[in-house]
């Protein structure tokens, strides 16, 4: 007894030894934390805004200097760059303040406060805000210093009109200071798009800070009404100064228009002669005789340039093409150019003049040889192509173009049942097409339209009468700064009445890297099953169709600030090929899914996808009279390209 009572002592000395000895270790990793994190500086780990109602606080982040690091930067511990500045914090305060005041918030007061968050160093800094009542305009006028007929005339064109109903200084709205450059260059763009080319603008402001109110007067001075005189050019030009200055749509005693002389340079630089090109109006007199300067700079007249890229259906692809940029001093162009890959080769020689009535107008002919590899034709083909290229305006042109081409078409399914097969045959056509974008830079944005119409055999020169009309229609949304949606629908008709079918190279088909994917190249729609010798089956080829459409939605997510120039897409395609436009009941429209990787490299986005068949035929899956000859890849397409996709 006295031997298990021992024991029982030991055991409990022995666990309270252990259980002070563990608090012991505890309590001096504890102090040893806690004497880290109060030697630690500290960070600013959350910035938020209170009592803003006018601005959101994403626009606010942008005027102050203090920020918090995100969430990958607290993640790998680099936050040395956030310590607290109590100094800049109160800059930051005297920020908000002016950016509020010369909004219109002339009685704004902003306080700042700084609190611990779980752990002491890490802090929240919180800007108060009080807005308070706003200047608002009461009264609004715009007032002329000018001869009655020329006010007149003035108020009666429709760009003042626009202006003064849309103008930053009308009644109900705040006063802000920050907007006076903005209504000044406004008016001053009217007038001088008018003709007046030294106009002065002054904005007058009663304020009453008591009331909170402002009476607002625009004045006016057009001064004189200026016409072009005189054309100074600088750059060494290889063609006569009249090239030039008629290329620019502008003549001597023409009324001058700030808007003509943007056109006109833009013209000038879109001169395939000139890489650099301004028009500018010199110190001079302010009367109404008026010189501008041009200022221009030309490429090389000969160049030769190389381009070779990869893909997963073209497999290599190059391009050879060289220009002679001004023959026999006219401005024209000729060129010849050679590019191919292991679907399609192409020669061509052509001949551009740069101005045929007016330098929005373009005429382009040239002379091309080709061969090409379809899935189930080998085509060669020999033509001339006359196009007359007419650009609207910056975004909108209209191309009107005429090809006559000889034809040899060669089936390289001899043992598919295909339901036409032409050997020699020649296709004349005149196309009329559009082009229509509503952004102007580079990057894509909003609505994109190109509709096109083909009339072919009108003249009864060629071996087949047919019309084409395809539309193809684009959107682009900006969800946020690194996020875009991305749509497409493409479709066209071919209408054609008489009894034979038309050749391969005429028809529609789809499926592909810039189509469908989850189908290669022209693999989706109507197919014909294909024999070996022995009549055993080896595989489906398509035969396409008169009527085809599809579509296209892309997730595109840039993730430039944590992986520069690196970027993920998802996707969902859809498309079918019909033989003609009565059998749209026939064949479902089918889809393809699927996400993809995105490098911007400097000759354009890197991308490789991977889409997944949601609906495929037996044709799709090479299943032919039950047996299936695919693998687990059949409905798996994998794309790799450069460029986008639409």
């Amino acid at each position: 007894m006295s031997i298990l009572v021992s024991t029982c002592c030991r055991n409990i000395v022995s666990r309270i030894f252990c259980l002070l000895f563990f608090i012991f270790i505890v309590s001096g990793i504890y102090c040893d934390i806690s004497a880290q994190q109060a030697d630690r500086e500290d960070l600013v780990w959350r910035v938020t805004f209170e009592g803003n109602e006018e601005y959101r606080d994403m626009i606010l982040r942008q005027i102050v200097a203090t920020t918090k690091p995100r969430f990958f930067r607290k993640f790998f511990g680099r936050t040395s760059e956030f310590v607290l500045n109590e100094t800049e914090i109160r800059r930051d305060v005297v920020r908000i303040q002016r950016f509020y005041e010369r909004r219109g918030f002339h009685n704004v007061s902003v306080r700042h406060e700084i609190s611990e968050l779980r752990m002491p160093w890490r802090k929240e800094v919180t800007f108060h805000i009080r807005e308070n009542n706003p200047i608002r305009i009461v009264s609004s006028e715009i007032v002329f210093d000018a001869p009655e007929q020329t006010i007149a005339e003035i108020r009666e064109e429709r760009d003042f009109i626009r202006a003064a109903e849309r103008h930053e200084y009308r009644e109900g709205r705040r006063y802000e200071l920050i907007r006076i450059p903005d209504v000044e260059g406004r008016f001053r763009q009217v007038m001088e798009n008018l003709g007046y080319a030294w106009p002065e603008i002054e904005i007058n402001a009663e304020v009453d800070s008591v009331a909170n109110t402002a009476d607002i007067q625009i004045l006016i001075r057009p001064n004189t009404k200026t016409f072009f005189s005189e054309f100074i050019i600088e750059g060494d030009l290889s063609v006569p100064d009249r090239v030039l200055t008629r290329h620019t749509d502008i003549n001597i005693g023409d009324v001058y228009s700030r808007r003509q002389m943007q056109t006109s340079q833009r013209a000038i630089f879109n001169h395939h002669l000139f890489r650099f090109a301004t028009i500018t109006l010199p110190e001079q007199e302010q009367d109404s005789t008026l010189t501008a300067l041009i200022r221009v700079r030309e490429y090389p007249k000969r160049t030769i340039q190389a381009s070779i890229g990869v893909g997963r259906e073209e497999i290599v692809r190059g391009q050879l093409a060289w220009q002679h940029r001004n023959i026999s001093g006219t401005g024209h162009r000729y060129g010849a150019g050679l590019r191919a890959s292991f679907i399609e080769q192409h020669v061509s020689t052509d001949y551009l003049i740069p101005y045929v009535f007016n330098s929005r107008s373009i005429s382009v002919t040239s002379l091309y040889g080709m061969h090409k590899l379809d899935p189930a034709f080998e085509l060669l083909q020999v033509g001339l192509n006359s196009s007359l290229i007419y650009r609207i305006e910056r975004n909108k042109t209209a191309t009107l173009s005429y090809q006559y081409s000889f034809n040899e078409e060669i089936s390289r399914t001899q043992d598919a049942r295909l339901p036409r097969f032409f050997r020699n045959y020649n296709v004349s056509s005149l196309t009329l097409s559009g082009y229509y974008s509503q952004g102007f830079s580079r990057e894509p944005s909003g609505w994109v339209i190109q509709p096109s119409v083909e009339f072919s055999g009108t003249f009864k020169e060629s071996d087949f009468r047919f019309q084409k009309v395809n539309l193809d229609v684009r959107r682009f949304t900006l969800l946020s700064n690194t996020t875009t949606l991305a749509k497409r629908v493409n479709s066209g008709i071919i209408f054609y009445n008489e009894k034979e079918n038309l050749p391969g190279n005429i028809l529609f088909y789809t499926g592909g890297t810039n189509s469908v994917r989850g189908w290669y190249r022209s693999r989706l729609g109507p197919s014909v099953p294909v024999f070996d010798g022995a009549g055993n089956f080896a595989r489906y080829v398509p035969t396409g169709g008169r009527a085809a459409m599809n579509f296209n939605v892309e997730l595109r997510q840039s993730f430039g600030n944590v992986i520069p120039n690196f970027g993920l897409a998802a996707f969902l395609d859809g498309g079918q090929v019909w033989q003609n436009i009565r059998s749209l009941d026939e064949r479902p429209v089918q889809f393809g899914a699927g996400g993809g990787i995105r490098y911007q490299s400097p000759i354009g986005p890197v991308r490789v996808d991977f889409a997944y068949k949601l609906n495929p035929t037996d044709e799709d899956l090479n299943i032919f009279d039950g047996v299936d000859y695919g693998s687990r890849w059949s409905r798996v397409g994998i794309h790799f390209s450069i460029g986008q996709a639409f």
